[in-house]
């Protein structure tokens, strides 16, 4: 009796496993919006009522998949904490970020999470909660590990420790926006430099804090849609953008929108052929002003110190982006899969590759004297992904975090760390064998 009994639990646990593994993989497909029980009836082969015996609903289940599939994720991935910290902590975190799995490495799960943590919808859903939950765990986690690496007689050990847990955490999702691997470089020497600025980014911390308060300043609230009375085209594409916000681009319906705008969907069809078209329209506007907040372009100083100009470039990145504008529908557009393509989503992508080269080449020209050695052929290509990583990762947590940081402080943070590496490499503190690459 004792055995059938376990054998029933054995085979109800594999029914409940493969039900979890195939809706993650549906949901990575379709997303949250467009994933459905049936969907996951047809992909499992399991009958509805058996579903509804292990999971209560469709958020329930969505929510189960996120984390089981984040606690097998977690077990397979080394502990920083169990690493004794050396006396070079740049080198610890090298060696941390070359062991830890890129981002396209079983991490779509991640991606998921993102898109459900930068949307703001009205209603809680459960899925989401957890993902930000464990983000949360992440953060403190590498808190931490951070906060053992302190000087002993620092002030504000926990907020500073916060704020790297954050950028670390921030770096690892920023992979999951590099469109179809066009940014894709040697992992090596880009986690050596990665792993530099992290260091410069925590001394300048060590700094600041001796002299100020770390702030941190409360995330902005969502704005609520309000009608106005500018023309139902613009009323249709404003609802539009406030159902990608809270649903994202899957959760897109003529009916959504039409009912969030409060017009029929026969004064929609007199702007817009379809879904699709509607859709363009946002991204297209967005594109525009993403374009605005995404050009670095100045001469090179006399002194040589170009990280007043890329601090200004990272502030007006910062400010000029809200919770639910063009920062957030152009973070969950990246978040989409590839092959789940969007009218727009090409123009963004060019977009972005424009203003990467654009600063690559600004790059180039701050480099230029040491660009001639072989080995520092491309430093440029180096420093601007490592500079787009930093920055991502700080536009990450301000669209999801409940509370931010000045972005002044991480403006001034970002550029101190970058401009102080380069240096490094150039006075040889820093090697970065670029010669084979």
């Amino acid at each position: 009796m004792q055995r059938k009994t376990d054998r029933k639990n054995l085979q109800g646990e594999e029914t409940r496993v493969r039900i979890l593994e195939e809706t993650m993989r549906l949901v990575i497909n379709h997303g949250y919006a467009g994933t459905t029980l049936a969907m996951v009836r047809r992909a499992t082969g399991v009958s509805a009522s058996s579903i509804y015996w292990h999971f209560a609903n469709k958020e329930s289940l969505i929510a189960a998949a996120l984390e089981h599939t984040y606690r097998i994720q977690a077990s397979r991935l080394p502990n920083w904490l169990d690493t004794p910290p050396s006396t070079v902590r740049r080198d610890d975190l090298y060696a941390e970020l070359i062991r830890s799995p890129a981002a396209g490495a079983n991490m779509e799960y991640w991606r998921v999470g993102l898109q459900l943590a930068v949307s703001r919808p009205q209603e809680p859903i459960l899925a989401r909660d957890r993902f930000l939950q464990i983000r949360r765990e992440s953060v403190e986690w590498l808190a931490q590990w951070w906060e053992r690496t302190w000087p002993a007689d620092m002030e504000q050990k926990d907020l500073a420790s916060t704020l790297l847990g954050q950028f670390t955490v921030g770096i690892r999702e920023s992979e999951v926006l590099n469109l179809d691997g066009l940014r894709r470089l040697e992992a090596e020497p880009l986690n050596k430099l990665i792993a530099a600025c992290l260091d410069e980014i925590a001394r300048r911390v060590v700094e600041i804090a001796a002299e100020r308060p770390l702030e941190e300043l409360p995330a902005s609230e969502p704005q609520a849609f309000v009608m106005t009375p500018d023309g139902s085209r613009e009323v249709f594409v404003r609802a539009t953008k406030d159902v990608i916000m809270e649903l994202g681009y899957d959760g897109v319906t003529i009916a959504r929108v039409c009912e969030k705008a409060g017009l029929p969907a026969s004064s929609l069809y007199w702007f817009f052929k379809d879904k699709d078209e509607l859709i363009a329209t946002v991204i297209e506007n967005s594109c525009q002003r993403w374009a605005l907040t995404r050009q670095l372009s100045h001469p090179r100083p006399a002194d040589g110190d170009w990280s007043v100009l890329t601090r200004g470039y990272i502030l007006s990145s910062l400010n000029g982006s809200s919770g639910g504008g063009v920062l957030a529908l152009g973070l969950l557009l990246l978040l989409q899969r590839s092959d789940q393509v969007y009218a727009g989503r090409q123009e963004l992508k060019l977009v972005i590759q424009d203003a990467y080269e654009m600063t690559m080449s600004w790059f180039q020209k701050m480099f230029a004297p040491m660009l001639e050695e072989p080995e520092h052929a491309d430093l440029a290509k180096y420093f601007t992904e490592c500079f787009f990583r930093l920055l991502e990762s700080s536009l990450l947590n301000k669209q999801i975090e409940e509370r931010i940081w000045d972005p002044a402080l991480l403006a001034d943070l970002i550029s101190t760390a970058l401009y102080r590496v380069a240096r490094q490499v150039q006075d040889g503190t820093i090697v970065l064998d670029l010669t084979s690459r």
